[in-house]
């Protein structure tokens, strides 16, 4: 099999040329050349007709460069040699390994001998991709991941090798011959980054792969019940968003899961009050039990405690840090 070569998109010392080849792939931006020229700008793409483009990006001079946002792109920075640094929405990027999410802005500086790779994911793709998992996508706001990549997560870690595999089969001319292989290709790494980078909609992806191998309908009244927890629900309401009956929806809880639809919402609520608790007790989050309770519908502090207990083998002040708190005080409320 020979080797396909990748696009030259433009290659030589006009800086100018060289803005608006880039301008023409990613977003406008504003270039400004910090010292003198040390060699000719490089700026190539490889792609096997798939959704996704890994361009290559050298601009053979110390460079300085402010985008504007760009509404329809993810970009993922990759470099190879030489010097980056990155700062988005006013914030500097940490790592050497970032992704940039549409609507954020860019200030990027980049050496003379700098090298980078840029992996380009339209935003239908990666809604598609999350829409899969059962996850509604708001037209207007788009999916933000934190924009350091942290190599010392494993994930991290093996999505990136998954990432130079791919640059390697486009190289090789293995994915021009297999469109197959393109579209399989693009998924890995889509669902990758959803899996390895942290996100606005971590947990919602956490609790979605639960539900991976259930029929659809059951699987959006599950999603519904992780994302609505904190609600007054009925089985209606799940019943609805599910688009099944209630006896329906009631017969494939009991089929697939072994339980009811009232019973899964509870541990649900549940299980979210336990994850509050031990932000609580590693002051990642402030608060109290009582307020936790209320805040996953659980109005009677002696009920709660007993389901938590016999959950999660502990009480919840235990879990949350708290001593002499009062297990059993019922909660006055109008909160469901």
């Amino acid at each position: 099999m020979e080797n396909v070569p990748e696009t030259v998109l433009y290659e030589g010392r006009d800086l100018a040329r060289m803005h608006e080849a880039v301008a023409a792939q990613f977003a406008p931006h504003r270039l400004r050349l910090l010292g003198k020229e040390a060699g000719p700008a490089r700026f190539r793409v490889s792609n096997s007709q798939g959704d996704m483009a890994l361009y290559r990006l050298g601009h053979g001079a110390d460079v300085e460069i402010r985008t504007v946002v760009q509404q329809g792109l993810y970009l993922i920075h990759i470099p190879l040699a030489g010097r980056s640094a990155l700062v988005v929405d006013g914030e500097p990027v940490a790592t050497a390994q970032d992704v940039v999410s549409p609507g954020q802005r860019m200030e990027i500086r980049r050496s003379h001998d700098s090298d980078m790779m840029i992996l380009r994911i339209p935003r239908p793709v990666l809604d598609r991709a999350i829409e899969l998992r059962g996850i509604p996508v708001a037209p207007g706001a788009p999916v933000r991941f934190t924009p350091a990549i942290d190599i010392r997560r494993p994930g991290s870690r093996a999505w990136l090798d998954t990432l130079h595999a791919y640059a390697e089969a486009l190289k090789s001319g293995l994915l021009a011959c297999s469109p197959l292989g393109t579209r399989h290709f693009e998924q890995l790494l889509v669902h990758g980054l959803l899996d390895s980078q942290p996100s606005g909609i971590s947990e919602s992806l956490r609790r979605s792969s639960r539900h991976a191998a259930l029929p659809g309908a059951l699987r959006r009244a599950m999603t519904y019940c992780d994302e609505h927890a904190g609600e007054p629900l009925s089985i209606a309401d799940m019943a609805l968003a599910s688009g099944l009956s209630v006896p329906a929806l009631r017969a494939a809880f009991r089929a697939h899961l072994g339980t009811t639809p009232l019973l899964y919402l509870r541990r649900v609520r549940l299980d979210s009050a336990h994850q509050d608790l031990l932000a609580i007790a590693e002051g990642r989050r402030d608060g109290t039990v009582t307020d936790v309770a209320l805040r996953w519908g659980f109005v009677h502090l002696g009920r709660f405690a007993a389901l938590y207990k016999a959950t999660y083998g502990t009480v919840p002040s235990k879990t949350a840090g708290v001593r002499d708190y009062p297990e059993n005080a019922r909660i006055r409320s109008a909160c469901g």
